[in-house]
């Protein structure tokens, strides 16, 4: 049954990876001009800062007039002293509107980012569509939650065997060191599978992303796992004091890995950095003393119950009890600083995971309570049930590892306010064709009377598949003002099913009739939808 749970839980969790929507990671705190500025002079350069360090060598910037003409681009520069900030210099420019388009690779996790914003110089600060269409954001790689798994699993067995055979056993014991080799296989698998992860979402060859900073941070938290493998070796080849020195290394080793790891984590984006890089770096730490020790004692004290072993499961048992206080009260500080509110809590993914996470964390902790008061008071006679027990923590604990994959593939909540407060203002309505065979969204910006950006989407109803290649208008009617009669614009595609134009036919304020017209070749398609003009603030 027990088999049956697992392999039911670790389907879902793959069938989860496929279907959540990763936000990007790497968001825009604020840009110089800002979102929606009106200059009297052009800038000679634009600034952007992210919630997260970008990779500026993986990181792009279009600069688009209202034509969708690029007026300039290219890779981003770093500004230094400032590793969340790019800049782009710009030619001179004349009066009217431009679009920022900007792509970005997370020198922190690997992820993906797009997004758009504009500025007016010496003209009215309409924002134009993204003419460099923003691609939705992709799940979670498969590939990267396996890695990041594989990664914490690899840590657990690394730390958690290695202080456990140094220290909670009575002799040194060469099964509970293989459980050690096999962590650091694991921990060295899951963070090349993390590494090809992010390369792949930034679309590059291993010989470009080799000389980026997102591959460096990698570099860091490989090389202390590859040392500790060496030290392994060595503990298996020594004996003695020379033996428990190399397991003594191996375990600063380890710790010195998942240091590294918090280094490039969502804690080092935190403008509490400070605080935040070592609240994670202990979270995981006590985390791989207590299941990664448990799964260690387990192999160590397996066959006949003796005392040695009972006193063994005592000294692991003292030292696990310190380890869980430190990860409940690390995780609630972690946990406080990445949510940012209560209703981050319960309305974002990021929540939900972590409060699936939390509802495994307290149906694993009555079972280590059992074991800590009751079956570890009974010595020797409690050690039959206390192995049954503790693979009930390890089950559990495995599944925990899941959700915590998930969320490092999510941005954390607190980082969104500050992004979602610099949308420009914009109208959006969607509606269905008379025969149900388009979906259309008609988003108008800013909404207000006088000139806007219309842009339509149009996806086939059923499918959901853009359809593209079309001719498409927009007429609008004043219903309250027949007499003003009906105008006519048609809009150009920029291709995905999207289609854009920029006019002043909202030109009174008011309730609007505006059909959406969609001719194919072979067919036209009208689309009727309510549009009621914006008040100015």
């Amino acid at each position: 049954m027990r088999r049956f749970l697992t392999a039911a839980l670790l389907a879902g969790s793959a069938t989860l990876a496929l279907s959540i929507g990763a936000d990007a990671h790497s968001l825009v705190r604020m840009s110089d001009p800002p979102d929606g500025a009106r200059l009297a002079r052009a800038p000679s350069v634009v600034l952007i800062t992210f919630t997260e360090a970008p990779d500026p060598k993986l990181s792009q910037v279009q600069i688009l007039d209202t034509s969708g003409r690029q007026v300039a681009g290219g890779p981003a520069s770093a500004v230094p002293g400032a590793p969340t900030t790019v800049a782009i210099t710009l030619p001179p420019l004349g009066d009217g509107v431009y679009t920022v388009s900007w792509r970005t690779v997370s020198a922190i996790d690997g992820h993906v980012a797009t997004g758009v914003f504009a500025f007016a110089v010496g003209a009215q600060p309409v924002p134009p569509i993204p003419l460099a269409v923003a691609t939705p954001a992709a799940p979670p790689s498969p590939l990267g939650v396996t890695g990041r798994w594989g990664l914490d699993a690899g840590y657990g067995l690394l730390l958690g065997g290695a202080w456990v055979d140094l220290l909670a056993l009575q002799d040194f014991s060469l099964a509970v060191l293989l459980v050690v080799g096999v962590g650091d296989v694991l921990a060295l698998m899951g963070a090349l599978m993390v590494a090809e992860a992010a390369r792949e979402n930034a679309g590059v060859d291993w010989s470009f992303f080799l000389g980026t900073s997102l591959a460096h941070g990698m570099e860091l938290v490989i090389l202390p796992i590859v040392a500790a493998g060496v030290a392994v070796l060595a503990a298996w080849r020594l004996q003695g004091s020379p033996r428990r020195v190399a397991l003594g290394i191996c375990a600063g080793l380890s710790a010195l890995a998942i240091l590294a790891n918090a280094t490039v984590s969502h804690a080092a984006s935190s403008p509490l950095a400070w605080l935040m890089i070592p609240a994670h770096w202990l979270h995981v730490l006590s985390y791989a003393v207590w299941i990664g020790g448990l799964a260690a004692v387990l192999v160590g004290i397996r066959g006949l119950p003796t005392i040695d072993k009972a006193r063994a499961v005592g000294r692991f048992s003292v030292v696990a009890g310190f380890a869980f206080a430190a990860m409940i009260l690390t995780g609630l500080v972690r946990g406080i600083d990445e949510v940012g509110s209560w209703s981050n809590l319960f309305a974002t993914t990021f929540g939900w995971l972590l409060l699936a996470k939390t509802a495994l964390f307290f149906t694993i902790a009555p079972l280590a309570a059992a074991n800590r008061w009751r079956y570890v008071r009974m010595a020797v006679a409690g050690i039959p049930r206390l192995r049954w027990v503790s693979r009930g923590e390890l089950v559990l604990a495995a599944v925990i590892m899941v959700a915590a994959a998930f969320l490092t593939t999510l941005p954390p909540p607190s980082f969104v306010p500050a992004v979602a407060s610099q949308n420009f203002p914009h109208v959006v309505v969607e509606g269905v064709d008379y025969g149900t065979a388009v979906r259309v969204k008609l988003d108008v910006a800013p909404g207000y009377p006088g000139l806007n950006r219309f842009t339509v989407t149009v996806r086939e109803d059923k499918t959901g598949r853009p359809v593209s290649g079309a001719r498409l208008f927009l007429l609008f009617d004043l219903p309250a003002r027949p007499e003003i009669g009906e105008s006519v614009l048609e809009l150009r595609s920029l291709g995905n099913g999207i289609y854009s134009a920029e006019g002043v036919r909202l030109s009174l304020a008011g309730s609007w009739t505006v059909t959406v017209v969609v001719e194919t070749s072979t067919t036209s398609y009208d689309a009727v939808l309510p549009i009621k003009t914006a008040e100015r603030p």
